[in-house]
Protein backbone atom coordinates (compact mmCIF):
# COMPACT_ATOMS: atom_id res chain seq x y z
CA UNK A 1 0.00 0.00 0.00
CA UNK A 2 1.58 3.25 -1.14
CA UNK A 3 0.60 6.42 0.67
CA UNK A 4 1.92 9.89 0.04
CA UNK A 5 2.79 12.18 2.92
CA UNK A 6 -0.42 14.22 2.57
CA UNK A 7 -2.65 11.17 3.14
CA UNK A 8 -0.56 9.57 5.88
CA UNK A 9 -2.81 10.66 8.75
CA UNK A 10 -5.87 9.26 7.02
CA UNK A 11 -4.10 5.98 6.26
CA UNK A 12 -3.02 5.61 9.90
CA UNK A 13 -6.52 6.40 11.11
CA UNK A 14 -7.99 3.82 8.73
CA UNK A 15 -5.57 1.14 9.98
CA UNK A 16 -6.34 1.94 13.61
CA UNK A 17 -10.06 1.77 12.96
CA UNK A 18 -9.52 -1.60 11.34
CA UNK A 19 -7.77 -2.83 14.50
CA UNK A 20 -10.54 -1.42 16.64
CA UNK A 21 -12.92 -3.74 14.85
CA UNK A 22 -15.06 -5.66 17.36
CA UNK A 23 -14.77 -8.92 15.42
CA UNK A 24 -10.97 -8.78 15.52
CA UNK A 25 -10.98 -8.01 19.24
CA UNK A 26 -13.32 -10.96 19.87
CA UNK A 27 -11.12 -13.27 17.80
CA UNK A 28 -8.04 -12.31 19.83
CA UNK A 29 -9.88 -12.69 23.15
CA UNK A 30 -11.25 -16.12 22.21
CA UNK A 31 -7.83 -17.28 21.02
CA UNK A 32 -6.18 -16.17 24.25
CA UNK A 33 -8.86 -17.85 26.37
CA UNK A 34 -8.47 -21.11 24.47
CA UNK A 35 -4.70 -20.93 24.94
CA UNK A 36 -5.14 -20.42 28.71
CA UNK A 37 -7.49 -23.41 28.86
CA UNK A 38 -4.97 -25.50 26.93
CA UNK A 39 -2.17 -24.49 29.33
CA UNK A 40 -4.29 -25.47 32.32
CA UNK A 41 -5.06 -28.83 30.71
CA UNK A 42 -1.39 -29.51 29.88
CA UNK A 43 -0.23 -28.67 33.39
CA UNK A 44 -2.94 -30.87 34.91
CA UNK A 45 -1.51 -33.81 32.96
CA UNK A 46 1.54 -33.74 35.23
CA UNK A 47 5.21 -33.43 34.53
CA UNK A 48 8.51 -35.24 34.93
CA UNK A 49 8.27 -35.04 38.72
CA UNK A 50 6.95 -37.83 40.95
CA UNK A 51 3.93 -36.71 42.91
CA UNK A 52 2.62 -38.53 45.98
CA UNK A 53 -0.79 -37.00 46.62
CA UNK A 54 -1.89 -35.51 43.28
CA UNK A 55 -2.81 -32.18 44.88
CA UNK A 56 -0.20 -30.22 42.91
CA UNK A 57 -1.44 -31.20 39.46
CA UNK A 58 -5.10 -30.80 40.42
CA UNK A 59 -4.49 -27.23 41.60
CA UNK A 60 -3.79 -25.68 38.18
CA UNK A 61 -6.34 -23.15 37.00
CA UNK A 62 -6.60 -19.97 34.96
CA UNK A 63 -8.44 -16.70 35.35
CA UNK A 64 -8.86 -13.47 33.48
CA UNK A 65 -6.68 -10.69 34.83
CA UNK A 66 -8.19 -7.27 35.23
CA UNK A 67 -6.07 -4.33 34.16
CA UNK A 68 -6.40 -0.83 32.94
CA UNK A 69 -4.83 -1.74 29.60
CA UNK A 70 -7.51 -4.34 28.86
CA UNK A 71 -10.25 -1.80 29.52
CA UNK A 72 -8.63 0.56 27.03
CA UNK A 73 -7.71 -1.94 24.31
CA UNK A 74 -10.48 -4.47 24.90
CA UNK A 75 -7.94 -7.34 24.85
CA UNK A 76 -8.18 -9.66 27.85
CA UNK A 77 -5.17 -11.24 29.52
CA UNK A 78 -5.15 -14.51 31.41
CA UNK A 79 -3.02 -16.00 34.18
CA UNK A 80 -2.44 -19.72 34.61
CA UNK A 81 -1.42 -20.57 38.16
CA UNK A 82 -1.53 -23.23 40.83
CA UNK A 83 -4.23 -22.27 43.28
CA UNK A 84 -3.58 -24.88 45.97
CA UNK A 85 0.18 -25.55 45.94
CA UNK A 86 1.54 -22.27 44.59
CA UNK A 87 4.63 -22.50 46.80
CA UNK A 88 5.90 -25.55 44.92
CA UNK A 89 5.88 -24.12 41.41
CA UNK A 90 9.24 -22.35 41.65
CA UNK A 91 10.84 -25.10 43.74
CA UNK A 92 9.91 -27.81 41.25
CA UNK A 93 10.72 -25.72 38.18
CA UNK A 94 14.13 -24.46 39.32
CA UNK A 95 15.28 -26.95 41.99
CA UNK A 96 16.44 -26.05 45.48
CA UNK A 97 18.83 -26.95 48.28
CA UNK A 98 17.82 -29.56 50.82
CA UNK A 99 18.59 -28.64 54.41
CA UNK A 100 18.59 -30.84 57.46
CA UNK A 101 19.25 -29.29 60.82
CA UNK A 102 20.45 -26.04 59.26
CA UNK A 103 23.07 -27.76 57.10
CA UNK A 104 22.82 -28.16 53.35
CA UNK A 105 22.80 -31.90 52.70
CA UNK A 106 21.97 -31.96 49.01
CA UNK A 107 20.33 -30.43 46.00
CA UNK A 108 16.79 -31.23 44.89
CA UNK A 109 16.49 -31.75 41.16
CA UNK A 110 14.77 -29.23 38.89
CA UNK A 111 11.83 -30.50 36.87
CA UNK A 112 11.07 -28.03 34.08
CA UNK A 113 7.34 -28.45 33.52
CA UNK A 114 6.03 -24.89 33.27
CA UNK A 115 8.49 -23.42 30.74
CA UNK A 116 7.79 -26.00 28.00
CA UNK A 117 4.04 -25.46 28.40
CA UNK A 118 4.59 -21.70 28.21
CA UNK A 119 6.50 -22.04 24.93
CA UNK A 120 3.93 -24.40 23.44
CA UNK A 121 0.96 -22.27 24.49
CA UNK A 122 2.55 -19.10 23.10
CA UNK A 123 2.78 -20.70 19.67
CA UNK A 124 -0.71 -22.16 20.08
CA UNK A 125 -2.21 -18.75 20.89
CA UNK A 126 -0.63 -17.18 17.82
CA UNK A 127 -1.89 -19.96 15.55
CA UNK A 128 -5.43 -19.81 17.00
CA UNK A 129 -5.59 -16.03 16.60
CA UNK A 130 -4.25 -16.25 13.03
CA UNK A 131 -6.79 -18.92 12.14
CA UNK A 132 -9.66 -16.83 13.53
CA UNK A 133 -8.50 -13.61 11.87
CA UNK A 134 -7.99 -15.29 8.50
CA UNK A 135 -11.50 -16.75 8.74
CA UNK A 136 -13.04 -13.29 9.15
Amino acid sequence: MNVNIDGLDEAIRAELEGWANEDLRNAVNEGLKEAAEAAEHMLKQGGPYRERSGKYTKGWTYEQRGSRASSITGINSYSVFNKKQYQLTHLLEKGHQVKKGGRVVGQAAAYAHIAPVNDTVGELAVSKIKRRVEGM
